[in-house]
């Protein structure tokens, strides 16, 4: 008896054996048998990693994600240990203390929630817990202290008394010291009890304990500290000490810390790649260690600097070889052309001139610079913010290119080029296949900017009304309108600004009026005040990066005409601060040296604008806008309203993410209009592709490219461009397509970005059932992704599900999907491919395609990867065979035939079963036929 319930453990285990995860191994030693598990495939081994991962970020007074993580340890939880396998009546010391741990994992995790002041929501979990263990002094302090806060001081009272009253009954005893203290506390109103977060996160922080802190030790507690956006300005717009205020911050989530699971510690994702490689050279002919040692340094730090603006990752490889990876731990959409002006960046760096000859420091360093983009492999840490590790063959091609780069040199591969060299000014390098160089005729590699031809102006007629509507009212009224013209990468809002700016220059009506148009740079900003200091610069006529001897005295003449009667001192050195430029000694106050304060900065702005719109009707285009610091925003948003009567109207456009970071743009605000620009018809969209390939008629292809682009004209050109879109989907989405895909998945929270993934595997047709099978989260919590991700444009919720009960989306783009596959590895696709096939296969109505499908790609990833198969190929058919069996007895012969037509398929013929299942095909085959052929009407003469 014994050895049957062994073999049919056995039987199990191999039943439900994952490739991904291993299998659990049974095995017969003397004198019985030793169960042999992976610690990964126990949860008790995840929750320990998880409790570790927590208090350490409690200790460290980091609430928010000490919170994350222990709430996620104790949601492995589902009722007491070992419940269903230990037997009634006997408790294991094992049991006991894990029961325990689970409790003391509860308190720290409270105490991290009550430090972020969430004392309201946690009344009704502390009252539950103490039900089960009243005498925890712990949790009584803990609901004491969330009682007092929330002004129910009686009830705080009370529950000490309660507890005073048990311990003296149950075991003779006085509450302890610290409760004793907090009950002190509380009826003193000790103002300590008030406290909560005393310094940011992730460094030192005092949380006052349960029992409160004493009087003498709340007399040193250091006050909270205020937001980052609140911190003293400098005279460059930034925070101090932290750059809040930098240009090009779009407000999007940062870089998370928090514990990755062991499946997102690998994930595959393009990149752009500068390999730099330096020698050195000294008048003695040899450097002594020391001094190469401290050139390496040096240079280290210099190139960091180099690559800040661009946002390179810079890593050490070995020896005098530095590697700056572009895309990770973010995309963006122009990393290409990120990594070919940081490259061009330090050649010139490299370029100048070096320590004075005959000096100790006299090593002068010569580079050899190679760029390349590719696919690598990212490895991260279980909290590092930063990739540990990055592999990749485009690694090795430009490890093998390095040493054929001359002194000096900047090579580069011609992909990179192709996607992010237009206007740079890159030529072929002779005798050398696949590679190019900056031209000898552009040192600098910058030239004149290349675009695309421009698609057709298709069905923007009201939205351009609508923009010259707000353009008559502004003048008619002389009052200052805002229009944010919002919307999703290339879905044309520069382009209808333009149309409108130029519609403007052929038919306003005197008084003509004066246009002018800036953008926040995607990186490499001049000054945090971008776009505000382009308007500065279009104004005046200055150049950006113009030298102070230059900017100062044309902004001077500006301002004095606009300022006759005023002193214009103040607001020309304002105006320079707007513009990179330091303020001038004679104008230094305070101790920060002739800085210029952020709010006399945006003063002066307000004050040149409503001069300037004073004299003739203004137009203000600020593009890009969602990649404004936020101050910038802020300014923007609020500015009709703090001018004067006056003829300005300011455009902004930016993308619809500019409402994910400030739901409240625009809210309430006088004459302040929000317009979307909404996708392109089918029949438009056919025509922008037809007018990129220079066809007249669409093609059958054609239709397939509009239905990839789905309105976007962006899409719809890049589409028209590719060679093929119906064979290959890898080939099928152009790289500037899939580069502004990927931006936007690393746009969200991992969160979402996870619940994407989980979707992806489901396909492009997915339901909230299915995401929450393949990823194991509770599906209230999945249901909230996905509604996120529609609110983001990503996906598209189906009217009528097409399975009972649940809720339906599909993908709107097929290249946000592919690209959200494409950074999962291999054998964690293998894994979410089965679950999403145990999902399909319990299905009330089956549907035998999904089935086939899931199994179909898992079968074939395990292949790719070396796994063994036959256990899948064989849970596959048998799948498909039970879901006959449900189709058949609900008296749907057909889908059962069709469902033993896929179980057929994967049923090998060498399996023993294959003969029982043909036969049962045909029965079922016949049957249906005859009932068809009697239901069929007798045909007559």
């Amino acid at each position: 008896m014994v050895q049957n319930s062994v073999a049919g453990l056995r039987r199990a285990f191999q039943a439900v054996g994952e490739p991904a995860d291993g299998k659990a191994v049974l095995n017969t030693t003397v004198p019985g048998y030793v169960l042999r598990i992976e610690p990964e495939q126990l949860d008790l081994t995840e929750f320990h990693e998880l409790v570790t991962m927590g208090r350490a970020r409690l200790a460290a007074g980091d609430w928010a994600q000490a919170s994350e993580l222990l709430r996620r340890a104790l949601g492995l939880w589902r009722g007491p240990v070992l419940a269903d396998v230990s037997d009634a009546g006997l408790t294991w010391p094992e049991l006991a203390a894990l029961q325990g741990l689970r409790l003391a994992v509860h308190e720290d995790c409270i105490q991290a929630e009550l430090a972020m002041g969430r004392d309201r929501e946690l009344i009704g979990e502390l009252e539950s817990l103490l039900e089960a263990e009243p005498t925890r002094e712990r949790l009584v302090a803990q609901l004491m202290v969330v009682l007092y806060n929330c002004g129910r001081q009686p009830e705080a009272l009370d529950r000490y008394r309660r507890t005073r009253d048990l311990l003296a009954d149950r075991f003779g005893l006085e509450p302890g010291r610290d409760l004793r203290r907090l009950q002190r506390a509380i009826l003193s109103h000790d103002p300590a009890l008030a406290l909560r977060l005393t310094a940011a996160p992730g460094g030192p922080a005092e949380f006052p304990s349960p029992a409160g802190p004493r009087p003498e030790a709340a007399a040193q507690q250091p006050p909270r500290p205020r937001p980052v956006a609140a911190a003293p300005a400098r005279a460059d717009g930034r925070a101090d000490g932290r750059g809040a205020g930098r240009a090009g911050s779009t407000g999007a989530p940062a870089v998370e810390h928090a514990f990755r699971a062991p499946w997102e510690r690998v994930e595959r994702r393009p990149a752009s790649v500068v390999m730099v490689r330096a020698r050195w050279t000294a008048d003695s002919g040899t450097l002594a260690p020391e001094h190469v040692d401290h050139a390496v340094k040096e240079l280290t730090a210099g190139i960091r600097r180099e690559m800040a603006p661009f946002g390179g990752l810079v890593r050490r490889a070995f020896g005098s070889v530095w590697l700056v990876v572009f895309g990770v731990p973010r995309a963006h959409e122009d990393d290409a052309e990120r990594a070919l002006r940081a490259a061009l960046a330090l050649r010139r760096h490299f370029e100048e001139p070096g320590p004075e000859p005959g000096t100790a420091a006299a090593a002068r360093p010569v580079a050899h610079l190679v760029v390349g983009t590719g696919e690598v492999v990212v490895t991260y840490d279980d909290s590092a913010p930063e990739p540990v590790e990055v592999t990749g063959q485009v690694l090795d091609a430009c490890q093998h290119l390095l040493p054929q780069v001359p002194r000096g040199e900047l090579w580069a591969a011609d992909s990179v080029v192709e996607a992010g060299g237009a206007g740079l000014g890159f030529a072929p390098v002779p005798g050398v296949p696949g590679v190019q160089r900056p031209a000898p005729s552009r040192p600098d590699g910058r030239g004149p900017a290349g675009h695309p031809a421009e698609p057709p102006f298709l069905e923007r007629t009201h939205e351009l009304n609508l923009l010259c509507g707000a353009y008559r009212d502004t003048v008619r009224r002389q009052l200052p309108h805002l229009v944010t013209v919002l919307g999703e990468p290339g879905i044309g809002k520069t382009r209808l600004i333009g149309e409108f700016a130029a519609s403007l220059r052929d038919g306003a009506g005197p008084p003509a009026p004066r246009v002018l148009h800036a953008g926040t740079p995607a990186f490499d900003a001049h000054t945090p005040y971008e776009p505000l200091a382009g308007v500065v610069r279009a104004y005046t006529g200055i150049r950006a990066g113009a030298p102070a001897a230059v900017v100062l005295p044309a902004l001077t003449a500006v301002v004095r005409g606009l300022f006759p009667h005023d002193a214009t001192g103040p607001i020309v050195t304002a105006l320079a601060a707007c513009l990179g430029l330091p303020a001038p000694a004679a104008a230094a106050q305070g101790p920060d040296g002739g800085a210029v304060p952020r709010e006399e900065v945006l003063d002066a702005l307000r004050q040149f604008l409503e001069e300037a719109a004073a004299d003739r009707p203004l137009v203000v285009v600020l593009d890009d806008l969602h990649r404004a610091a936020d101050f910038v925003r802020s300014f923007v948003e609020d500015l009709t309203v703090r001018l004067g009567p006056v003829a300005l109207l300011l455009i902004a456009g930016a993308r619809s993410e500019l409402l994910h970071t400030r739901p409240s743009w625009g809210c309430a605000k006088r004459r302040s209009v929000l317009l979307h620009v909404a996708p392109l018809s089918t029949a438009a969209t056919a025509t922008v592709i037809g007018a990129a390939a220079g066809r007249r008629h669409p093609t059958p292809a054609d239709d397939r490219r509009a239905a990839l682009a789905d309105g976007n004209p962006l899409f719809a050109q890049a589409y028209a461009r590719a060679a093929d879109v119906g064979v290959d989907p890898a080939a099928a989405h152009p790289p500037a397509v899939l580069a502004v895909a990927a931006a936007q998945i690393d746009g969200l929270d991992r969160t979402a970005r996870s619940v994407l993934r989980d979707a992806a595997v489901v396909g492009g047709t997915l339901w909230r059932g299915a995401v929450a099978a393949v990823s194991r989260r509770d599906p209230e919590e999945v249901g909230r992704g996905l509604e996120l991700l529609e609110s983001r444009e990503l996906l598209r919720r189906v009217r009528r599900s097409g399975v009972p009960g649940d809720v339906e989306y599909v993908f709107r783009y097929a290249v946000s999907r592919y690209v959200a596959l494409a950074q999962l590895p291999g054998r964690v696709l293998v894994e979410r491919h089965l679950r999403a096939a145990d999902w399909a296969a319990l299905l009330d109505v089956p549907r035998p395609g999904l089935l086939a499908f899931h199994y179909d790609r898992a079968i074939a990833l395990a292949e790719a990867d070396g796994t063994p198969v036959e256990t899948m190929e064989r849970r596959a058919w048998e799948a498909l065979v039970g879901a006959s069996a449900r189709a058949a007895a609900a008296g749907d012969d057909a889908l059962a035939v069709s469902c033993l037509d896929h179980a057929l398929d994967r049923c090998p013929p060498g399996e023993p079963e294959r003969v029982w299942l043909v036969t049962h095909h045909r029965r079922i085959r016949d049957s249906l036929g005859t009932r068809d052929r009697h239901s069929r009407p007798a045909v007559t003469g």
